[in-house]
């Protein structure tokens, strides 16, 4: 699946070159729709959905009598508390026709077209239904987020570059942005209910930052960055303060200086970033933090960028 990177700092020309929508709650997931049945995985292989393959209107979801119907592969949301509907992010094939090498613009339309012309849109027994975009205008985006606000279970705001191929992994043409104000998984501590805040952030109310890295050749610990950004290496910590681990095992780390990690430079990174060993990262995790992620929750906490930041940088281009 591709992957958006967060937004630290408004792109070029977002009213114009760029699609916005309100991101709802959910596992990204892969659709496939081949052999008459129709399967949900997340990034790490799992059912993220009980019963196992189905039926669908999808092309290849279903056994056709009238002669061969294709493959069909769907980027999707699913969200546990809908089960019976898949929030249609991306196209990367429709009935055999490979689409990953057309522009956003076109997969996005020719999705929505399509999943109505189906019948996907329906009940039957799931519900395909496309993530609404628009044009990344002033409009747009103050829409989008006083959308999103109003959803019980949102997650933020979602912006694709129009002319962006389908890439897999994380790709700056796809980015993320989130307040407190439209998802309540904005301050992410990586820890679930096991975070347990220093002293000056719990009583701030501010939980720690807990990040995954991986462990790389030389004991450099990486990022999941084309090419990885070196947050720290093993070396950095003391002998008893180690943990243990071997080239290619995921760990997880309490970020211990936030602020001074906001306007610091990759190349930088790894001389100023303080990290304190968490153990071993979950078993469902199979890649690490991107710096993206990492930086969007340090600036969270002491310089976040705004709706108003977003919508400004939108409006100085309109008068530009």
């Amino acid at each position: 699946l591709s992957s958006p990177e967060w937004m630290n700092y408004p792109p070029a020309r977002l009213g114009s070159d760029w699609a916005v929508a309100a991101k709802c709650e959910g596992k990204r997931c892969v659709v496939v729709a081949a052999h008459g049945a129709t399967t949900i995985r997340t990034r790490s292989g799992r059912y993220p959905r009980k019963g196992g393959p189905f039926r669908s209107c999808l092309p290849g979801g279903f056994e056709s009598k009238g002669g061969k119907v294709g493959t069909t592969v769907l980027d999707c949301i699913f969200s546990a508390s809908e089960p019976n509907v898949l929030r249609a992010l991306d196209v990367i094939v429709w009935n055999d026709h490979m689409l990953y090498d057309c522009d956003f613009q076109f997969r996005y339309f020719w999705l929505r077209d399509r999943l109505v012309e189906s019948g996907a849109d329906r009940d039957c027994p799931i519900k395909f239904t496309a993530v609404e975009f628009s044009t990344a205008t002033y409009e747009a985006v103050a829409e989008a987020y006083e959308y999103a606000k109003s959803l019980p279970r949102a997650d933020g705001l979602l912006f694709y570059h129009w002319r962006v191929h389908y890439v897999l992994g994380t790709t700056p043409l796809i980015l993320q942005w989130k307040d407190g104000n439209c998802s309540e998984y904005f301050l992410e501590d990586g820890q679930m209910a096991e975070s347990q805040g220093s002293r000056a952030e719990e009583m701030l109310g501010v939980p720690d930052l807990y990040t995954v890295l991986l462990c790389g050749s030389e004991g450099m610990l990486l990022t999941s960055d084309v090419p990885p950004v070196t947050v720290s290496r093993m070396e950095a910590f003391s002998r008893d303060g180690a943990p243990v681990a071997s080239e290619g095992d995921l760990l997880k780390f309490r970020v211990l200086n936030t602020a001074q990690l906001c306007n610091v430079r990759e190349s930088e990174v790894s001389g100023v970033a303080r990290l304190r060993s968490a153990g071993k990262a979950s078993l469902v995790r199979t890649l690490p933090d991107s710096w993206s992620r990492i930086l969007f929750q340090c600036r969270s906490r002491h310089q976040p960028l705004t709706i108003d930041d977003v919508l400004e940088s939108i409006r100085g281009e309109m008068q530009d």
